[in-house]
């Protein structure tokens, strides 16, 4: 089953509990793909109707749709939702998201999904930031603020950012995957010729690759799972 990404960005704390609530309450509806998930990318986001112009570009970026909670009385309009809210329009407007949504999709199998999260893993691809990603995607986080300091200045892989920022390295292809999702990374793939020089020496490779085969497949059948797709077969 697809699983739908919904967030909320600066929104009042009593008001993103109303959601996570509602979204709770149709979590057992098999017809409800929707799931509450706080970080980037996202397939729906409410958002307040204050929204610069600025934060209204980059939300259009991360985020498939964008629903803007409004004032009473202010008059309904697409993409917009009058508060207080109410838990039967939420649904409303959720499964007319969805159903735009996964029309537009392509549809991909599990191993063009694995491949795309392999992008993040490999040693061969390494990043540099093309500019400073917005508050939202950073979410005011020291280990985000630091990986994107890095990738500001030097070009990484996944293994390498983990290592310089001390950070775990699920962690880091998870906002590599955001960053690149966003349009945020310059990517940099090492020639063929250029990757032999760097690796083990045949007798070791044949020791080491199983278990580094494993470890890959753990980790991207991990990362899948946070991103609600699933572990890979």
């Amino acid at each position: 089953m697809t699983v739908l990404r919904l967030g909320v960005y600066r929104l009042p704390a009593p008001e993103a509990a109303v959601i996570r609530t509602i979204v709770q309450l149709y979590a057992n509806d098999v017809a409800f793909p929707w799931t509450m998930v706080n970080v980037p990318p996202y397939d729906a986001l409410l958002v307040d109707e204050s929204a610069t112009a600025t934060e209204r570009a980059e939300f259009a970026r991360i985020a498939g749709a964008v629903l803007a909670l409004t004032r009473r009385n202010s008059g309904s309009s697409p993409h917009t939702l009058e508060r207080p809210i109410r838990a039967d329009k939420l649904q409303q407007w959720l499964k007319s998201t969805e159903r735009a949504l996964l029309a537009t999709r392509p549809v991909r199998s599990a191993m063009e999904e694995q491949a795309a999260l392999e992008i993040e893993v490999s040693d061969s691809v390494r990043f540099t930031l093309r500019r400073w990603p917005s508050a939202l995607l950073l979410r005011n986080d020291p280990d985000n603020v630091r990986m994107a300091s890095l990738l500001a200045r030097r070009t990484l892989s996944a293994i390498e950012l983990a290592e310089l920022g001390e950070i775990a390295l699920p962690r880091c292809v998870m906002f590599l995957q955001t960053l690149r999702s966003a349009g945020m990374l310059e990517l940099h793939v090492a020639p063929v010729a250029t990757r032999a020089h760097a690796e083990e020496p045949p007798r070791m490779q044949g020791n080491s690759a199983p278990a580094r085969s494993e470890f890959m497949r753990g980790l991207i059948g991990g990362i899948r799972r946070r991103l609600g797709l699933g572990a890979t077969r």
